[in-house]
């Protein structure tokens, strides 16, 4: 083929372009890890840990896995070059970026992304998610920024797994963000390819399971629906078992967890093993129950861990008001907060004085945190949480031996038996394979509620304790150190204290989450955009409390045919919530 002098110049010019491409390309490649987002290291308050247990309870794995770290690490945006991992990128999403490179972080994951040591063939470790993603805050006041260590995350998990499988497949359809991709694992495109391709089909399923009609926005997760549809649809190969899950609730605080009788809203386990391996299934932890032979079940779950994890979280104390940032409480206004708490909100939730759990109720005559479980028909908060996990039923698949034979259509059983059954045969199977018995046994179900021991090696274990099944009830826990963990209400549907304590014709109808500036007046984020900076009002969530499962109803107290707080009274309730001590959970 002959080309003319314009021809030639073309040609030339195509090269040039593509040698340029591949330069940009590799130069891209070898970008450094991103810096921090904030030059500012936050400001740390007195919880009872070190640098190093804030550092593990960061980053230890549960067991979790998502995707191979170094495709992580080397993806990026969906829109542009910028790295996946990029602090405004995160930041965006909700989650916090790391606060600096360290022993148990030197890959600058975002807080609570934790490295796992299982390798994924070629291309090494894999990464999840730990406690602290969803259960780590911060909070803005003036220019100061202050950490809340077992907080409520305003982490939007929707939007990152959206953005996550929108990048691998930008990635996959995009030439040069491909070739950069490539670049960075320094591996043979052709290899890559087919392993990319498996990821980002794994995760645009995650994603689409994920789907609600009723965006879950900031700080919300449906835990028990993702926990049982991992179990009851996609582990025991029952996809009839799969339910959309639509009932998120907001991430609660853990000080103080490790003591109380119950832990989650609906007060259903009892032990913090099985809660926390339950926990682990339901973010990238994968159960296997092998063919349907239940003694040899297992999963991902790094049980030891998980042992540590909430070992560390005992010592965890509440947030304690920073007066120096945010000023210091009115002693006399306290005063008669804590006269008007006593008369109306201590009969649940405790405090200054705890009930404590009757020695004869658990193992060693050890004593816990008596929560009150309160009845919906008395809260009338919204019931969709609670309906949707009592009313759901599931096919029992290979866990059939260890239930009790139910009348329920096509032999179907209560979804939360279903999920006892299988946590509880993991954590047997694994407690088993550890040799781990006796008293050692019963501290690793953290002295509380333990199953009877298992039978001899090789059989499946007993059937699991039926215990969990109670009327509809909202857990009201102790409160100490609650003005650092709004939105409030189990579902995230009231902004401040201070709307809370009003009645309900008067709580925010529509409000913004997201915000990390802090409101010390009424004690929550700030949730309008006229009182917001500008540069801190993009990327919000809009909450709509008339939505389904957004109620912000209900927790009327005291009782409003009978008395109504003035707002002179919400306040002093307000004041002494800042000083609030919690329960002494030493003795646990």
């Amino acid at each position: 083929m002959m080309l003319g002098r314009k021809g030639w110049i073309v040609l030339g010019c195509v090269a040039g372009f593509l040698g340029l491409a591949a330069a940009t390309d590799a130069l891209m490649a070898r970008r450094p890890p991103p810096a921090p987002a904030d030059a500012a290291p936050p400001l740390l308050l007195q919880q009872g840990w070190s640098s190093d247990m804030r550092d593990q309870f960061y980053y230890t794995t549960q067991g979790s896995r998502l995707m191979p770290l170094a495709f992580l690490k080397a993806l990026e945006q969906p829109g542009n070059a910028g790295l996946f991992l990029d602090p405004g990128h995160i930041a965006a999403t909700g989650f916090l970026p790391a606060d600096g490179p360290s022993r148990n972080n030197p890959d600058l994951l975002p807080i609570g992304f934790a490295r796992d040591g299982a390798s994924d063939g070629a291309f090494g470790p894999m990464v999840g998610l730990t406690c602290a993603a969803c259960h780590t805050s911060d909070i803005k006041v003036g220019a100061a920024r202050i950490r809340i260590d077992g907080g409520a995350s305003l982490g939007d998990f929707q939007l990152l797994m959206r953005r996550l499988s929108r990048a691998l497949d930008a990635t996959l359809a995009q030439p040069a963000k491909f070739r950069r991709f490539a670049a960075r694992l320094g591996a043979d495109p052709k290899a890559v390819r087919p392993a990319l391709e498996a990821v980002a089909a794994d995760i645009r399923r995650l994603e689409a399971a994920s789907w609600t009609p009723v965006a879950y926005g900031r700080g919300r997760l449906d835990a028990f629906g993702h926990i049982l549809n991992a179990v009851a649809a996609e582990a025991l190969a029952e996809p009839a078992n799969f339910r959309i899950p639509d009932a998120p609730v907001s991430y609660p605080f853990l000080w103080t967890t490790p003591a109380q009788r119950y832990v989650q809203w609906n007060g259903v386990a009892g032990n913090p093993l099985g809660r926390n391996l339950g926990e682990v299934l339901g973010v990238f932890g994968h159960p296997s129950f092998a063919n349907g032979q239940l003694a040899a079940a297992t999963s991902t779950t790094a049980l030891d861990n998980l042992v540590a994890l909430e070992a560390w979280v005992a010592q965890l104390k509440p947030p304690p008001w920073p007066q120096k940032e945010l000023g210091r409480p009115s002693a006399a206004k306290a005063r008669r907060g804590a006269e008007l708490f006593k008369a109306h909100c201590a009969g649940c939730h405790g405090g200054p004085d705890y009930r404590l759990t009757p020695a004869a109720e658990t193992e060693g005559g050890r004593q816990w945190l008596a929560v009150t479980m309160v009845d919906l028909a008395t809260v009338k908060t919204d019931p969709k949480m609670l309906t949707n996990f009592a009313g759901r039923t599931a096919r029992p698949g290979a866990l059939a031996p260890l239930l009790k034979p139910v009348t329920l259509p096509d032999g179907q059983v209560p979804a939360g038996q279903l999920l006892l059954a299988a946590v509880y045969t993991i954590t047997e199977n694994a407690l088993r394979a550890r040799n781990i018995t006796g008293d050692e046994r019963k501290a690793y179900y953290g002295w509380r509620f333990a199953p009877e021991p298992p039978p001899a090696p090789g059989a499946p274990p007993p059937r699991p304790q039926q215990g969990w099944t109670r009327s509809l009830a909202y857990k009201a826990g102790p409160l100490a150190g609650v003005w650092a963990t709004g939105p409030f209400l189990h579902n995230g549907s009231v902004p401040t204290i201070y709307d809370l304590l009003s009645p309900e014709a008067e709580r925010p109808k529509t409000f913004l989450v997201g915000a990390q500036r802090f409101d010390p007046k009424k004690l929550g984020f700030v949730s309008t955009a006229e009182d917001l900076p500008e540069a801190e009002r993009a990327g919000l969530f809009v909450f709509d409390t008339r939505l389904p499962g957004n109620s912000n109803a209900g927790h009327a107290f005291p009782d409003p045919a009978v008395a109504v707080l003035s707002p002179q009274d919400r306040f002093a309730i307000i004041e002494y919530l800042k000083i609030l001590e919690g329960p002494d959970v030493s003795r646990h």
